[in-house]
Order: C-alpha cells, then structure tokens, then sequence
C-alpha cells in the first residue's frame, strides 16, 4: 500500500469546503460519534475496524473571531491566507496526473493492491474518509492494459453507516495520469461497468465523496471479452 496525503494543515482548512455536487445529507437521530484517527484511506484493521460505519468528529476546529480565522492550534488566518490555502495540488504521486472534476483535489491518494484469483481480482477492504481517493492496482503495483472491446466490472459492497441511509461514492477510472469523471452509486451494494474503446493501460479509483467515512467489504474486479 503506498500513500500520498497532503500537509495537515492543508487538509483541513479546504476538507470543511470540499465539493463536488455530490455529498449528501440526511436528517438522521443521533448516534454515538467516533474520534477520526485517519487522514488517509487504510486497509481495514483491528485499529480502525470500530470506525466502521459510525459517525465521526475532528479535534481540529476553526472558527472567526476578531476578524481573523483562528484555528485550535491558536495559529490565526485572514481570508487571503485561506483563498491560498485552496489553491492546491494534487498530492505527489505516481499515477494521478490530472484530475477532470472541477473545483476538487484528493485530500489523500492511497493505492491499494488487488489479489489475482480464479481469473479475477480481489481488492482488500478498505475503509476511506471524506475527499480521499483510493486507487485499485494489481499485485505489482501496475495498471490493468485493455483492448477495444474488452469489459471492466467492479462488484463492490459498503458496510452499513449508522449515520445515514446512503453514502456516496464515486468509481471511474484513470488512464494516461488523467482521472476522468466516473459513476456515482450511494447503495450499499453495486456493479460499475465500462466497455473500453480506447486502448491502454487503467487503474481504477474509488472515491469517498460522502460527509464521513466510508468502509468497503473486499470488492471483485472482472475483466471479461
């Protein structure tokens, strides 16, 4: 698993504006929240498995006052220093080159490897935050390459969110370094399908493009004729 996050301060000054017309919002009773421990997509584990599907809160708050933005570190920003701070880049890495949403950029890019079986591919569960983009690869670490005609699916299962009746994510994918708009889906459980007409070599990203965390079961990606 190798990770790209951008510097904390960053991310949480722009993660409280992200948008990509897609985060979804729900009246719901309240529930026991969960202190976020991640900045970044993980593989699920014994340390963040009682995360999954709760609602979850940060530390860090900023708040106005006195004309200036001050944040729970004590440290202080005026609006310029926040119109800088949304000037981002995408996080180093070497996959993702440009992004075709507009007005977005990962909070985190974290790639995640997917296990060959029986003529398919297993991706790990992965449990994600809000704004991070994981991307799918196989074992080596390499794309999948296609010819016209060939069929790519990605069966995927959420763990259900206490939080919310629906949680979205988007699933598309990445060729030539360019992340093209994908499909958004907010059920629980789902196919995402794309008949390949340019030829070359794919990746596959999912992004959490919900208010809290979003936990994946193990997914199947199928390439089929």
């Amino acid at each position: 698993m190798k990770k790209f996050i951008r510097n904390k301060k960053g991310k949480i000054i722009t993660g409280a504006i992200f948008t990509v017309g897609i985060l979804l919002f729900i009246s719901i009773p309240v529930t026991a929240k969960v202190q976020n421990r991640l900045d970044h997509p993980e593989v699920v584990n014994e340390q963040n498995r009682d995360m999954i599907g709760k609602e979850t809160f940060d530390n860090y708050v900023l708040k106005f006052q006195d004309g200036r933005y001050i944040d729970s570190n004590g440290i202080t920003y005026s609006e310029a220093d926040l119109n800088k701070e949304k000037q981002r880049t995408i996080p180093n890495n070497p996959i993702v080159k440009e992004i075709k949403l507009e007005n977005f950029i990962p909070s985190s890019i974290v790639e995640f490897e997917a296990e060959e079986k029986n003529g398919y591919f297993i991706s790990p569960e992965i449990i994600t935050i809000n704004g991070s983009l994981s991307v799918l690869t196989k074992t080596n670490g390499e794309g999948w390459d296609f010819k016209p005609g060939e069929k790519l699916s990605i069966r995927f299962k959420k763990y259900n969110s206490e939080v919310v009746t629906h949680q979205n994510l988007m699933i598309g994918v990445i060729k030539d370094g360019i992340l093209n708009k994908g499909e958004i889906f907010d059920k629980l459980e789902r196919k995402y399908e794309l008949t390949i007409s340019d030829p070359g070599t794919y990746y596959i990203y999912l992004l959490n493009a919900s208010s809290d965390t979003i936990t994946l079961k193990n997914g199947e990606v199928i390439i089929s004729q």
